[in-house]
């Protein structure tokens, strides 16, 4: 890791290196069952030049495996300028472009962050227009079984709108990749999927919450920076770089009780603090909020489908990851954490809920224990072995 004038960075042969191990190892990315190559989207923030160089490193190592690609680029703020000229009338139609890729490409891949974590507050009305369409490109791509990627990358804006310092985001994010390959995290990993593999009941409870859920027949998953044969037997085809989570999708209906939640950055829409979800039956029927509690109404009044609903419970298993303080693809993976999401959990979840959303929300702890069918498995944030 290089300190620049401005910020930290790695160093070229850093990102070359793993951008080769994303293609060859983590992806697999190659030729298809028929001989035939893949082809991959690539997606990425163009507004940070490191992200763009890095981006750059992914598409030609996808070339050097014979893969064809097609790169996009993105920001949050020309998604907002999108949404604010775009006749409403267009915006329900589904994009025929989007469409066409979401029944052709064999790999989409994410690099980056909103540099900007609430762009569609002032166009929050326009985005749930387009609720029905993503929902169903989701369901498109599920079906085909696309493999996916969410590779975070510090996005100087995305820091600032997480009130973490630059220098200090770019830190966590390089450490916690570094970590994600680590023997440390394959160990709590191994732990945690030995603890809930053919359980029932699972309980999470601390000063401020309990929550309870049955997670019976569901499959465990394991986030270790690799779709392995036997992940995609399994079905889970989606990976997280920075990695490091087991994670699993309670039955739907099940989930009862309150969880409490220090900070929520909900995509586009930004920061609440001090949400408080009451389930029952599987749905969000109560929540409260310190501040942002409009934040929260507003990001569900934009999605569609099953938004509301328990969807995933995860455990985070990185070492070197900590918190920014609204990354997701960081914090989620933050060791003696967990998460709860609410939304879509088809694909590599295994569940049965349809939703344009995805929300997970993170809870430390440290005062906190998970039990699996009466026995404590963590408490306190550590394994309890």
């Amino acid at each position: 890791m290089s300190v620049g004038f401005f910020m930290i960075d790695l160093d070229a042969q850093s990102k070359r290196r793993i951008a080769e191990s994303l293609v060859r190892s983590s992806m697999r990315i190659g030729r298809k069952a028929d001989g035939r190559y893949e082809s991959v989207l690539i997606r990425y923030n163009s507004k940070d030049p490191s992200c763009v160089e890095f981006a750059e490193l992914v598409e030609e190592e996808c070339w050097k495996v014979g893969s064809t690609t097609l790169m996009r680029g993105y920001s949050s703020g020309r998604e907002r300028q999108r949404y604010s000229l775009t006749p409403e009338e267009s915006l329900k139609e589904m994009d025929p472009l989007q469409k066409a890729i979401a029944e052709t490409v064999d790999v989409r891949m994410f690099i980056g962050e909103d540099e900007d974590p609430s762009w569609s507050s002032p166009v929050a009305e326009k985005v749930k227009l387009t609720a029905p369409m993503r929902q169903r490109l989701f369901e498109i791509m599920d079906g085909r079984g696309v493999r996916w990627i969410y590779f975070g990358w510090p996005v100087p804006g995305a820091a600032e709108g997480y009130g973490c310092p630059v220098d200090r985001f770019r830190e966590i994010f390089f450490k916690s990749i570094a970590a994600s390959f680590s023997d440390e995290l394959l160990d709590l990993c191994a732990f945690y999927k030995r603890a809930l593999a053919s359980a029932d009941q699972v309980r999470i409870t601390s000063p401020d919450t309990d929550l309870s859920f049955s997670i019976k027949g569901r499959p465990v998953i394991v986030d270790d920076g690799v779709i392995s044969d036997e992940d995609i037997a399994l079905g889970d085809v989606g990976l997280n770089i920075p990695s490091g989570e087991v994670f699993v999708a309670p039955l739907e209906t099940t989930a009862n009780g309150h969880i409490t939640f220090p900070v929520v950055v909900a995509p586009g829409f930004g920061r609440i603090e001090g949400l408080k979800l009451t389930f029952r039956g599987g749905k969000v029927v109560e929540y409260d909020a310190k501040c942002g509690t409009d934040r929260f109404a507003r990001f569900l009044e934009s999605n569609t489908g099953d938004k509301d609903v328990i969807a995933e419970l995860g455990i985070g298993t990185n070492p070197g990851a900590e918190f920014t303080g609204g990354s997701i693809i960081i914090d989620e993976k933050i060791y003696k954490t967990i998460h709860i999401a609410i939304g879509n959990n088809t694909g590599s979840y295994h569940g049965t809920n349809k939703a344009s959303s995805h929300l997970d929300m993170i809870k430390e702890m440290r005062e906190g224990k998970l039990t699996v069918d009466g026995r404590v498995i963590m408490d306190g944030g550590i394994p309890a072995r």
